[in-house]
């Protein structure tokens, strides 16, 4: 949600990627010019986000994540359509 900073593997090694804030599930980042060799350059790496949720958290994170909840404005189902 906030946006950050991973380490990423690639041909070359591991390299640092900015992740921007407000990124996606499925959404799919750039690294230039670290992909496959095509002809005497390298293609670019694409990098798709995938969500991952703790299956465990402590009490103390748990409170702040109910904190969290209580002054959350976004409703992620709100564009959706009434069903009947």
């Amino acid at each position: 949600m906030l946006g950050g900073t991973i380490q990423v593997p690639t041909l070359d090694g591991w390299v640092e990627m900015k992740i921007p804030a407000g990124a996606q599930p499925g959404q799919r980042l750039r690294i230039t010019g670290k992909g496959y060799p095509v002809g005497q350059k390298r293609g670019d790496q694409l990098i798709e986000l995938d969500v991952v949720v703790p299956s465990f958290v402590s009490d103390a994170e748990k409170a702040v994540y109910e904190e969290l909840r209580a002054m959350e404005a976004f409703s992620p189902r709100a564009n959706l359509p009434v069903s009947r």
